[in-house]
């Protein structure tokens, strides 16, 4: 499993073309980009929003979402807003955390899959799948303390974590690693990895599932 956890203060003053025209919800632009991880088939950068400026001094502040963008090359792509977590999970964004984003690089094609996938590594209940393309899905999921029969799918991800906690990850391939994990971190993970969240907490996730042979 190819990771990286680098910390935001350690961005460079590095510049990037989102790949949508930015809308009034978007932050005002992003102030430089840190390389997360890179492996055969994909490459993944943390991105720093400078966050919207307000109309008013008393409006209060807007939320703050995830913005993950997926294309090849860099700049060409999709745009996918993730929300806020919900009621029971442990906040995402600790105050005065700036807007994040994932961008990531397809490289080539993951390679191809078993067709009756890797038992106990489904997506947990009531996983939402809101945009589909023809090279993968974008899902986000919730998965709830000691649930050991989930994971991220049957299809290769790149799983970013929305909130802080603990969890163990393991598949066919890798030992069982129990890590701590904070809001915005990016991971690869390999077909039928497994996650179980070992915390009193849920645990929201956006996975970027990348499908074999696109």
């Amino acid at each position: 499993m190819t990771h990286a956890l680098l910390a935001l203060a350690a961005i460079l003053a590095l510049q990037i073309s989102p790949p949508t025209a930015p809308r009034s919800s978007d932050p005002a632009g992003p102030l430089g980009v840190v390389a997360a991880f890179e492996n055969d088939y994909v490459r993944a950068h943390y991105v720093l929003f400078e966050p919207a400026p307000r109309r008013r001094k008393s409006d209060p502040d807007p939320p703050l979402v995830l913005y993950v963008s997926v294309g090849r090359p860099p700049g060409i792509g999709r745009r996918l807003e993730v929300p806020g977590p919900s009621k029971d999970a442990r906040p995402s964004w600790r105050p005065g955390v700036m807007a994040r984003g994932i961008h990531l690089e397809l490289l080539k094609p993951v390679p191809p899959v078993s067709d009756l996938g890797e038992p106990g590594t489904d997506l947990p209940p009531g996983a939402s799948q809101p945009e589909e393309w023809e090279g993968g899905q974008f899902v986000l999921a919730t998965f709830r303390p000691l649930d050991f029969g989930v994971g991220a799918g049957r299809f290769p991800s790149v799983t970013t974590f929305l909130s802080d906690g603990i969890v163990e990850v393991w598949n066919r391939r890798e030992t069982r690693r129990r890590m701590g994990v904070q809001a915005g971190d990016t991971f690869w993970f390999e077909a039928g990895t497994r996650i179980t969240v070992i915390d009193d907490y849920p645990i929201g996730t956006a996975i970027v599932q990348l499908r074999p042979g696109r």
